[in-house]
């Protein structure tokens, strides 16, 4: 079953054939459970989260009419599981147990690092994780299907059932926060005033607007 696409496993799926189930989520665990490390940034709840989905996904197995892509179909029940979840109970944010898995890998695996660069890329990656995880949620939804999942715009469009401007306009907002909450980060390594290219296009747009 390796070789089936997703919604003919889907399909098997639909006729109670576990092993498709099972093909199903071996290939997407991981995905919704990075979604949920990065919504709920804790590691136990991330894991129970991402059981419900699955099971809501096997509960409603009659009901996948194959209009979408599976993975949009199975990012619309996180979407929702996670919403429910937070309207059941109080938001709690707890950075100690933030646990990205693979997230971590591409700093971890640059062994050309010396140690302080090991420090200031731990450094970087923890202050884009707690700037992340003060986003508002549906910005915080938006950057993290479109940054850390790599759907597009139209995908997240259907997730999130708004148009597709929505999530283009939610996206760039989320970008301008995260910059304001990592400048003090910015400048402490690079020295207070530096500006990216983008800094001065923007700078440059916001004086001309002014005028």
């Amino acid at each position: 079953m390796k070789d089936y696409p997703d919604e003919e496993l889907m399909k098997l799926t639909a006729n109670d054939d576990i092993s498709a189930f099972e093909e199903l989520f071996r290939r997407h665990k991981q995905r919704v459970l990075d979604f949920f490390h990065r919504m709920l940034w804790n590691a136990e709840e991330a894991r129970d989260c991402t059981q419900e989905t699955f099971l809501k996904l096997w509960r409603r197995r009659g009901q996948y009419a194959g209009k979408a892509k599976l993975s949009t179909y199975l990012f619309q029940i996180a979407k929702n599981h996670f919403l429910d979840n937070r309207r059941k109970r109080a938001s709690r944010i707890d950075t100690q147990s933030i646990s990205v898995d693979g997230s971590e890998e591409p700093f971890e695996a640059a062994s050309s690092m010396n140690g302080y660069e090991r420090i200031m890329a731990r450094d970087i990656r923890s202050a884009l994780s707690e700037a992340v995880a003060r986003l508002p949620e549906n910005h915080r939804l938006v950057y993290v299907l479109s940054e850390e999942q790599r759907m597009s715009y139209k995908e997240i469009a259907e997730i999130l059932d708004c148009p597709v401007g929505t999530v283009s306009s939610r996206k760039v907002e989320a970008l301008n926060r995260l910059r304001k909450l990592l400048e003090p980060l910015r400048d402490e390594l690079l020295g207070r005033g530096f500006q990216t290219d983008k800094d001065r296009a923007l700078s440059k747009t916001e004086q001309e607007t002014d005028r």
